[in-house]
């Protein structure tokens, strides 16, 4: 159980690192504004603490939908890994509010335990060449539209 686990903190980090691009209209853009909030709030985050999870995807695919065209494609590959890792909790039937329990060596209730050891693949797949250089190509992106410095 402790694999899945430190798969979905890795996926944070990705998420965290990834979670920033650049607005057409330089750092006082809607997009770098968001950028900037969205940063704060990963930053906030704990590799441990997954219960927020839900909540940083959520702003992550927000972030993926509003991206500029430099960083679109980026964000779509980043985007895609997320959605599927998301597909593949749900498809197992586990819920971000369930890391806690699993945490604890607890099985959540419901949790389809094959479909939870496929999970790790899904996560995995964060960790790809094209996942690493579209989460470069945003960081930087990032760091010279928006102002935003996400390898802090």
């Amino acid at each position: 159980m402790k694999t899945p686990l430190a798969l979905a903190s890795a996926a944070l980090i990705a998420a965290t690192l990834a979670g920033c691009g650049g607005g057409d209209d330089g750092p006082d853009s809607q997009y770098c504004k968001d950028l900037k909030a969205a940063s704060t709030e990963f930053d906030s985050l704990s590799s441990s603490d997954v219960s927020k999870l839900d909540e940083a995807f959520k702003t992550f695919h927000e972030l993926a939908d509003e991206a500029p065209g430099e960083v679109k494609d980026d964000w779509t590959t980043l985007d895609k890994g997320i959605t599927a890792v998301e597909t593949a909790l749900k498809d197992a039937g586990l819920k971000f509010s369930d890391f806690a329990e699993l945490q604890e060596g607890k099985m959540p209730e419901g949790v389809d335990v094959e479909k939870l050891q496929g999970l790790a693949t899904e996560f995995q797949k964060l960790d790809s060449a094209e996942f690493d250089k579209s989460s470069k190509a945003i960081e930087k992106h990032a760091k010279d539209v928006c102002k935003v410095n996400l390898s802090s």
